[in-house]
């Protein structure tokens, strides 16, 4: 795993809604919408894509930077829909 460390919910109390992690089993990137009792951490992808993963390590410095670039297409997406004019 390249001498990154994957985390379950249990074992990484950093991994806080809102932190940038990386599904070691998918390898899906995302931001943390929640932590729930049993382990599970759901995940988001800029896309609005959620999915429940039980470990997660932190996103590099790379990973953060294509989720940022993501965030920034897809509200870019939302503002051109929203400018849209109704049919």
């Amino acid at each position: 795993m390249n001498g990154r460390m994957a985390l379950s919910a249990a074992e990484a109390p950093g991994i806080a809604p809102g932190a940038m992690v990386v599904d070691t089993v998918t390898g899906g990137m995302g931001r943390v919408r929640s932590v729930a009792a049993n382990g599970m951490i759901s995940v988001e992808h800029p896309n609005g894509y959620t999915w429940k993963a039980c470990t997660v390590r932190p996103a590099t410095s790379i990973e953060r930077l294509n989720l940022l670039a993501a965030d920034a297409a897809q509200a870019s997406r939302s503002y051109r829909q929203a400018d849209a004019p109704a049919p």
